[in-house]
């Protein structure tokens, strides 16, 4: 996992917990938001998460192949590069 995944992540944790925050009164009067109204907290949670998933979706998913084995009946008899010339 790369760092850019790590950090969407925690992005979208956050984002989650600003929506938690939006719909639960007692968590909203703990933290003072009494004056804000829960539907502008959820909305701004909302985006915030969705930020962080941007970053998740655009990462890369593990390690590319840039080799394929080239076989001669069972046996491997070379490799053969993939990618630019």
């Amino acid at each position: 996992m790369n760092i850019k995944a790590m950090i969407g992540y925690i992005i979208a944790v956050v984002g989650v917990v600003i929506v938690a925050i939006g719909v639960l009164d007692p968590l909203k009067a703990a933290f003072g938001l009494e004056s804000i109204k829960s539907f502008y907290i959820m909305i701004a949670g909302l985006i915030i998460a969705v930020l962080g998933i941007i970053p998740i979706l655009k990462s890369d998913s593990g390690q590319k192949v840039t080799e394929v084995p080239i076989y001669h009946g069972k046996d491997v008899v070379g490799f053969r590069r993939l990618g630019k010339k």
